[in-house]
């Protein structure tokens, strides 16, 4: 392949007549695959070649299930492998560089991961204080003993 061939982009404005005649409750699901029909087509691969962004999907059932577009405009772009990717015309390239984005959030969250929480300090002053307070207060005096000895230790 050339080089003009292997990014080749296009912009189609695709009638969606076809799927007038298919019942109500499957109109949306005929419209995508008329999508796919028609840009494998102009494009010269097999249907199964054909991927929609999630930007068009949402475009296409935004108007529900049973109701149709009556055409739809999109941008089609053909890689080396062969598969073609149908999106907005207004869709920008950016959207593609976001799973290398995700990747350095990912690293980001890692390294932030690997830093152990900051434990607070634990004062063992106040126990202490609380056996030497029951010592004084006790009532009998073997408990003050065994308390006073216990503190000792």
């Amino acid at each position: 392949m050339s080089e003009a061939e292997e990014t080749a982009e296009k912009l189609l404005t695709i009638s969606l007549s076809r799927a007038r005649p298919t019942p109500r409750y499957r109109r949306t699901d005929r419209i995508v695959n008329v999508l796919k029909e028609n840009v494998a087509h102009h494009m010269k691969v097999e249907v199964d070649e054909v991927k929609i962004s999630q930007k068009l999907n949402e475009e296409i059932w935004a108007v529900g299930k049973r109701s149709r577009l009556p055409r739809i405009s999109v941008k089609v772009t053909k890689d080396a492998d062969g598969v073609v990717t149908a999106k907005l015309p207004e869709e920008k390239e950016e959207e593609e560089k976001k799973p290398e984005a995700k990747e350095e959030a990912k690293k980001e969250e890692a390294k932030v991961e690997e830093k152990p929480p900051e434990l607070p300090e634990i004062k063992e002053a106040p126990e202490e204080e609380e056996k030497a307070e029951g010592a004084e207060g006790a009532e009998e005096p073997e408990e003050a003993e065994t308390a006073a000895e216990e503190a000792k230790e």
